[in-house]
């Protein structure tokens, strides 16, 4: 089986050769090749290059958010909005100006509408380079007041989605066998969901909830025309597996509003990928105790980047119990395993035992670090994984 073989059968709950080894090594790369740091075997080595070189399996779920084809197309990640090569669809503003300037080491970034204006920074600055972040941080939201949300209804009414999947195409030829490119739904699962992660402060967006649900509700209908394009999209596209939603936690999405806010559309998801013959895949790299069998009502078929302890406060054999074939998993390391400063040998050796201890059979898991591998990783405890994942499955 070729690495992209062994990921969908995993993610079919199918008998395996071997269990996937897929880390996430993008940020680890990026970090080191803009520090001049790379190993002298890989100096000049690209990441397919290198993943190659240690067998393992090329990991294409979370986007470059930088990879845009028009420069200031980046800067829509302030409304929570991508233009990157894993989507299958385009977007374009029809009646609304983005304007971009320059502010010390952010950039603001105002949206005007003709029912009023919004405006946030972005900062994407030194240390992000050196961590090889391609995702840019919010340091300003563009929800202020009550009166802004008018305008976000507005932007979003105005979105045009256009079906368009060359650019994932032409990604997923560039990375073949060597695993399998997730195609980009929204990194939200849904219109509040959106509000909440993306576009209010969570303090204000929480106190909006409740002195305002109509708002919120008004809002959030007039967003929907955007996710169902987007949607369609992805479940006309050529896609095996579709990314919707993610960051989920206990504290900033707890079941009293991941139930009636977050898991209709979802579900609504999972079941227009099914009948289009695709997965659903959401990212769920936050505290997931008593969001597990929310998951499973929804319907979904992959939970990505799943963190276990001692990061987060449950063990991968949690996960395995409660999705038992039903879900499969993405993730099952911490990411911290691989840092010396962080976890002993003796600890390293001992979460990787845990971690295979739950594998069992293997089916319906793909074993990688989640969320990501550090840039302080160490090389040989990532060999050292794929040494004892070998042969682990009979």
């Amino acid at each position: 089986m070729t690495h992209r073989d062994r990921i969908l059968a995993a993610l079919r709950h199918e008998p395996l050769d071997g269990m996937p080894w897929v880390p996430r090594l993008d940020l680890w790369y990026n970090a080191h090749r803009y520090r001049g740091t790379l190993p002298a075997e890989w100096r000049d080595a690209s990441l397919m290059e290198i993943v190659q070189d240690l067998g393992v399996g090329y990991h294409a779920v979370v986007p470059d958010f930088l990879d845009t084809e028009e420069p200031e197309e980046v800067y829509d990640r302030l409304l929570g909005l991508d233009h990157v090569r894993n989507q299958p669809y385009r977007l374009r503003f029809r009646r609304t100006e983005r304007l971009v300037e320059p502010e010390g080491s952010d950039v603001r970034v105002t949206y005007r509408t003709p029912v009023g204006s919004v405006s946030g920074k972005l900062r994407y600055d030194e240390g992000m380079r050196r961590d090889g972040i391609t995702i840019m941080a919010v340091t300003e939201r563009v929800v202020k007041s009550a009166a802004d949300y008018d305008t976000i209804g507005f932007i979003f009414e105005d979105l045009e989605v256009e079906f368009d999947e060359g650019r994932y195409r032409v990604l997923c030829e560039q990375v073949g066998e060597r695993g399998m490119v997730v195609a980009l739904g929204n990194v939200a699962a849904s219109p509040v969901h959106h509000l909440l992660k993306e576009l209010v402060p969570y303090d204000q967006f929480y106190f909006d909830l409740h002195d305002h649900p109509e708002l919120i509700a008004r809002t959030a209908q007039r967003m929907e025309g955007y996710f169902e394009a987007a949607l369609e999209a992805c479940a006309s596209s050529s896609a095996e597996v579709v990314l919707f939603g993610a960051n989920y936690d206990l504290m900033l999405t707890p079941p009293s509003v991941f139930g009636p806010h977050i898991l209709p559309m979802l579900s609504h998801w999972a079941d227009c990928l099914h009948a289009a013959g695709k997965l659903l895949l959401t990212h769920t790299d936050g505290e997931n105790e008593k969001l597990l069998d929310l998951y499973l009502q929804a319907g979904v078929d992959v939970a990505d980047s799943v963190c276990p302890r001692p990061m987060t406060r449950l063990s991968l054999r949690d996960y395995r119990e409660a999705f038992a074939d039903r879900i499969a998993i993405w993730g099952g390391l911490c990411s911290t395993c691989v840092l010396p400063a962080s976890f002993t040998d003796e600890q390293f050796e001992q979460h990787t035992t845990d971690a295979l201890d739950a594998a069992g059979d293997g089916r319906g898991l793909i074993l990688s670090l989640a969320d990501t591998t550090p840039p302080e990783a160490s090389l040989e405890r990532i060999r050292r994984i794929g040494e004892r994942i070998a042969g682990s499955i009979p």
